[in-house]
């Protein structure tokens, strides 16, 4: 039943984990990268310039969140029927979430592109800074589809238990990316001087190429998304809810944490410009305990759905607390690091004392709390194995909501200033991952078991 080459539920459980996890979390630091590059090279055109960029990150990053839509369910459904031992349903499960991508990417693009000058005003931008983004965020736009694709098709490598070979992709369409950058953004070597468009048109270059590389990688692998039908119809509808009901939960839930960030940011500026700069510097550090805890989520939700799949319920949720565990495990090394090291970490990407200052604070408090992190996001892709994602989105979005006022409580009310802020990033996140252990304890994940499609 199970003569399946990508099938893992008959190997090694912990070097199975270790074997997912590590590349999931050299993807995410790759596709983090993206934006660094571009910074760097925009930098050099002037403050308006990266302005620009900066601005329309926020925006980028809502949309971003919003592939979830399609990839969860496209993870999660041809892990399963993986596990199943039925490949052509994982093919046709691919493709049906391929339509959704693409349908996703063509809305985002209608409704960012009608609407930027709306965004762009509510984020303040002054006059340069706008034109600017336009001109940034317009070639972007054309690039969304290759965008989403590739997510969908990464999904799917997931979903077969392939975690190496998206990271390839991505460090080859990254290197791409930073030779086109300098290219196209001053001119070099006869190319045209483009400034800010150049970036973007680098950026959209490299997401093309990512989806290409993907579709011949997946074509070796003889897993291209096809629409395995029995009967006329192409387009299966009760397939493709059933990857919205998957995906729509984890899309939400990314989609207001952006949304949410932005009113907190509100509250960080009331003291003033060092403490904004802080908070930059820190989340961009802070990123290496996310990319760990990303990696490990994507193992979950590969080991998860396989062994579902192959009707092994409690060797699913044996999987699922083992890479909690080694998840968490790496995370109390880095909360360790964050904690007694935070001066040298800030003195790596600020030499202003009062900058440095305030960072130690946020690290001194966020390290108590940061394994809490894994065991939200880990316990999300667990959840989202089992195709039973409505939990984790009912914990994400009203916590995460909940700090603003609570920032402000801190903050202003009490007096705590900044620190009051911290501690309402840290002790969310202290909820949410309690929150998300408990359910899974409690069985949750297994109540909606839907037959495999």
């Amino acid at each position: 039943m199970h003569n399946n080459e990508h099938s893992l539920v008959h190997k090694n459980l912990h070097k199975t984990i270790l074997k997912l996890s590590v590349p999931g979390m050299i993807s995410s630091v790759l596709q983090t990268l993206y934006q660094l590059i571009d910074a760097y090279w925009v930098g050099k055109l002037g403050a308006s310039a990266l302005a620009a960029i900066g601005g329309s990150s926020f925006i980028l990053w809502a949309v971003y969140s919003l592939t979830a839509f399609s990839s969860n369910g496209i993870t999660t459904l041809t892990a399963q029927n993986i596990g199943a031992g039925a490949p052509k349903k994982a093919r046709n499960a691919a493709a049906q979430g391929m339509v959704i991508s693409t349908v996703t990417a063509l809305l985002l693009f209608l409704i960012v592109f009608l609407s930027q000058n709306f965004l762009y005003e509510i984020m303040g931008f002054m006059s340069a800074v706008k034109d600017l983004a336009h001109q940034y965020m317009e070639i972007i736009l054309f690039g969304l589809l290759f965008s989403f694709w590739f997510t969908g098709l990464e999904a799917a490598f997931r979903g077969i238990g392939d975690t190496h070979t998206p990271m390839y992709i991505l460090a080859a369409a990254l290197t791409f990316n930073a030779l086109l950058d300098p290219l196209l953004i001053f001119g070099w070597y006869g190319f045209p001087a483009l400034g800010i468009s150049g970036a973007a048109w680098a950026s959209v270059f490299a997401q093309l190429s990512a989806f290409l590389l993907s579709v011949i990688l997946l074509n070796r692998k003889k897993f291209i998304p096809k629409f395995e039908t029995l009967g006329k119809r192409i387009l299966e509808l009760k397939l493709i809810w059933r990857i919205l009901e998957i995906g729509a939960p984890i899309a939400l839930g990314g989609f207001f944490f952006s949304l949410i960030y932005v009113g907190l940011t509100s509250i960080i500026s009331m003291y003033g410009t060092n403490a904004i700069a802080a908070i930059g510097v820190c989340h961009r550090i802070e990123g290496i305990a996310w990319f760990a805890c990303v990696g490990f989520s994507a193992a979950a939700a590969t080991l998860v759905g396989q062994n579902i799949g192959a009707a092994k319920i409690s060797e699913a949720g044996k999987a699922a607390w083992w890479v909690t565990i080694y998840g968490g495990s790496t995370l109390l090394f880095v909360s360790a690091i964050f904690y007694f090291f935070p001066a040298q970490l800030m003195a790596v990407f600020t030499q202003d004392r009062a900058v440095q200052e305030i960072g130690v604070e946020y690290f001194k408090i966020i390290a108590l709390f940061e394994i809490f992190l894994a065991f939200e996001v880990i316990m999300e892709g667990a959840f989202s194995g089992a195709g039973y994602t409505l939990p984790v989105m009912l914990v994400t979005i009203p916590v995460t909501a909940f700090r603003i006022p609570l920032a402000w409580f801190l903050a202003v009310k009490l007096g705590m200033g900044t620190n009051g802020i911290w501690l309402s990033i840290a002790g969310t996140t202290f909820l949410k991952g309690s929150l998300n252990l408990f359910l899974f304890w409690k069985g949750v994940w297994r109540k909606n078991l839907h037959p495999k499609y």
